[in-house]
């Protein structure tokens, strides 16, 4: 059947209105305060999860990457996002959590690929799928508890095609198999993320994929039909089927998967919104097809758009930024806590002002950590711990945070506005803090401990610091590794015994200098490379703080870059004054002379008349360069004067018992 004759999916009603989401089934089970913005309905939902047997668990598809070429920001942004969520949902709220999570291994752009590339699918698929791992390591997100490979679930993928065949929503034409979307929507919802793309040819076209020949149309019983199961083309990959030999559609792969781990109903599946439609909701009617139920995902969750200074990231628009591009000017750390300040299922721009807001929140908490060490550290509890109204106000403040930060969490994963009450608890301790300064007492310790050990805690949540249990670590962490304190230690101290026998040196030749620079170098060059930075209180006292290397070195980094385009920006300006003056030195009336390849003739001032083709100049033209030649008339006459206040101060002045011979 052609297209032109072909049943229609409508996405709109008679009227012309959009169409409704179609009826959520709310699962049975214990509803929860947590409320989850769900794209099966639009909205946020209460979550309810299933206890019989299973106490608090719960199962999570994830849609893994196409592994076909190096992973972007836009991987960044769903998958820290959404590890975040995980994190959250294990660790804040006690669910025990099975996550399943796809590897795309074979697919329209990875035959592209491989074939431009001279290589095997299999070999670039690997390739990929290995720095893929590598990218998420370094940005801290956990790896899944399965993984799918579609290429190692191939025989599944044939049986759930032959099973949705059998139950009347599948048919196979000219070798392939396709999804009979006409006959599904008689007795289902199709359509349930996007009702109103459905019957939009072009991204039906792109579910498609860019392999899929013209003529596949007419296989198909409805334009907006899609493959199961693909008859293959020379040069791509096969695999036996009851239907010849083949490949898996790009549909059909999570499906199966999934089915195959999780069963026939799964409480979360999440990915990015730009795959709602046709990915996500072919999958739906895929799994109910061959299941025969209603609802096969509870709760549909889906991570917004990445814009790169406002524009959407592309090639051919060169802002395309690799994950490790990103990592060479950013830490892991900072780039999570970017996105931890943007609310997950929310357009956000990555731009260097809005990674700038990000580092600068990062600095807020470095430095509140520091103080609140440096306090722990040097501050007796047998010092006064007496709570005046200063002590009994800010610890209001802790608990007002503790509840305001668990409501953000229950509303939809709300991890920006819980960051910036945080941000605020800060605020407000170091109000305290500078107060006690001031009235020469002493920040009562188990108060100050409370508040950094609990926003260390919320950090540990959303995978912000090392996973840690209350009171066995304030702030970040240094990143030391785990092994014995000689070898910890030996860098630091190494770098010590250089910095001594450099000062000692110094001191025997009595040269101040290179002291002071010595230990300037130790400060800047040296122990941020370890681990270690010194922050100069005043000229006689420092203080000392463990953070972490690659932040240290980062900021070293960004440090230099600053100083280098200080320095160009001077160079610079140092050269265009310079132009500026050897300009000045020309007369006005010798300014254009020399312009032989721009101008024919001039007049008695040195003016151009006639342009080199021997027309003469226009009015429009002449207003300009009169105006430059007025310009250059003034800065001459100011050089000529310079020279002569330069002749006069250097002439002898002549006394009152002086004349003129």
């Amino acid at each position: 059947m052609s297209e032109n004759s072909s049943p229609k999916l409508e996405s709109t009603t008679a009227a012309g209105t959009k169409k409704p989401f179609p009826e959520w089934i709310k699962p049975k089970g214990k509803e929860t305060e947590l409320l989850i913005n769900n794209s099966l309905t639009g909205g946020k939902v209460p979550f309810v999860f299933n206890e019989s047997g299973k106490g608090r668990s719960l199962t999570w598809y994830a849609c893994g990457p196409t592994v076909y070429d190096a992973s972007h920001m836009g991987h960044a942004r769903t998958y820290i996002s959404f590890d975040i969520i995980r994190r959250i949902m294990k660790n804040y709220l006690g669910f025990n959590i099975q996550y399943v999570m796809n590897i795309t291994d074979i697919d329209d752009k990875i035959i592209i690929r491989a074939n431009e590339s001279g290589i095997s699918h299999s070999d670039l698929s690997k390739k990929w799928e290995t720095a893929f791992f590598e990218d998420m390591k370094l940005l801290n997100v956990l790896p899944p508890d399965a993984l799918t490979r579609v290429t190692e679930y191939v025989p599944q993928i044939v049986e759930y095609v032959e099973k949705i065949i059998s139950n009347g929503f599948a048919y196979e034409s000219n070798g392939s198999v396709y999804f009979d979307t006409v006959a599904f929507s008689k007795v289902h919802d199709y359509g349930k993320l996007e009702p109103n793309s459905v019957g939009n040819e072009k991204l039906a076209a792109e579910g498609e994929g860019s392999l899929t020949a013209t003529s596949a149309v007419s296989e198909k019983r409805s334009g907006f039909d899609f493959a199961l199961w693909k008859k293959s083309k020379p040069g791509e990959p096969v695999w036996n089927s009851p239907w010849g030999e083949g490949r898996p559609g790009w549909h059909i792969e999570c499906s199966a998967m999934a089915s195959d781990l999780l069963g026939g109903n799964i409480d979360i599946h999440s990915g990015g919104s730009d795959l709602k439609f046709p990915h996500h909701d072919n999958e739906l009617a895929q799994s109910e097809a061959f299941y025969g139920n209603r609802q096969w995902i509870n709760y549909f969750v889906h991570s917004g758009h990445l814009l790169i200074d406002g524009l959407k990231m592309s090639k051919s628009l060169k802002n395309f930024i690799t994950i490790k591009q990103a990592l060479e000017k950013y830490t892991s750390r900072q780039m999570r806590m970017f996105f931890i300040l943007h609310k997950y299922d929310k357009a956000m721009n990555y731009s260097p002002e809005s990674m700038g807001y990000a580092i600068e929140m990062e600095k807020t908490f470095v430095e509140f950590f520091h103080t609140a060490k440096q306090i722990l550290r040097d501050s007796p509890l047998s010092l006064p711990q007496f709570w005046t109204q200063a002590e009994k106000d800010l610890n209001k403040h802790l608990q007002n945070a503790n509840e305001q930060v668990h409501q953000f969490i229950l509303d939809n994963f709300n991890t920006s506005d819980a960051l910036k009450t945080l941000s605020d608890l800060v605020n407000k301790t170091n109000v305290y803090i500078r107060s006690c300064a001031e009235q020469k007492t002493n920040p009562r310790l188990n108060l100050i401990s409370a508040i950094a050990e609990y926003i260390t805690y919320i950090f540990s949540v959303f995978g912000l610091t090392e996973s840690s249990t209350a009171g066995s670590m304030i702030g970040f962490g240094s990143g030391a590794g785990k092994g014995n304190i000689e070898e910890e230690m030996t860098p630091i101290l190494n770098a010590l015994t250089q910095f001594r026998s450099e000062v000692r040196a110094s001191a025997i030749a009595k040269d101040t200098t290179a002291i002071l620079k010595t230990c300037d170098n130790l400060r800047d060059e040296v122990l941020p490379l370890l681990g270690v930075k010194i922050d100069d209180k005043s000229a006689t006292t420092a203080m000392w703080k463990f953070e972490d290397k690659e932040t240290l070195k980062k900021e070293m980094e960004q440090k230099k870059e600053i100083e280098k385009k200080k320095q160009a920006d001077k160079e610079e300006k140092e050269r265009k004054l310079k132009e500026k003056f050897e300009k000045s030195k020309i007369p006005p009336q010798q300014l254009f002379i020399n312009e032989t390849d721009k101008y024919s003739k001039f007049n008695d001032l040195g003016m151009p008349t006639h342009d080199k083709e021997g027309v003469e100049i226009t009015k429009s033209q002449l207003k300009k360069l009169q105006k430059e030649y007025d310009n250059q008339t003034k800065e001459h006459n100011n050089y000529l004067k310079s020279i002569q206040q330069q002749e006069q101060s250097s002439s002898p002045t002549l006394t009152s018992t002086q004349s003129p011979q």
